[in-house]
């Protein structure tokens, strides 16, 4: 009886863990992740506590961001500029920032509502929503 009741509860463990949405966390959002997101426009809230910056950004349907980041202690930063999806990034241009270049980001969902930003493999940031 010991053995079907342990037996039992592994396979309910096990069917638990595969039930769970493989996007609820932890996953590196792709073209279609990103564009299901961000197709109808969507606020950002950036960085938070411990990131050493907050900040909020609307982006717009259309492509164009506008919004501030303020380093801790410091003074707000103005963004704004485009934004689109090439690939599986992110690729933004914010005037005075960055030089004006282009910046490709990979968005990878740590819990609900919340990513980490990486830039190659350098984590640069955070977004929630």
């Amino acid at each position: 009886m010991m053995r079907i009741v342990h037996g039992m509860m592994s396979v309910l463990i096990v069917s638990a863990w595969l039930v769970t949405p493989a996007n609820a966390a932890d996953k590196t959002l792709k073209k279609e992740d990103l564009t299901a997101l961000l197709e109808s426009g969507k606020t950002l809230r950036l960085g938070g506590e411990g990131m050493g910056y907050s900040g909020s950004l609307t982006l717009s349907a259309d492509g164009k961001g506008k919004g501030s980041a303020k380093p801790d202690g410091g003074t707000a930063i103005e963004i704004s500029g485009s934004w689109k999806i090439k690939g599986d990034k992110f690729c933004r241009t914010w005037k005075g920032l960055d030089k004006g270049k282009e910046v490709c980001e990979t968005w990878r969902l740590t819990a609900p509502g919340h990513v980490d930003v990486y830039q190659g493999k350098k984590k640069i940031g955070a977004n929630s929503w």
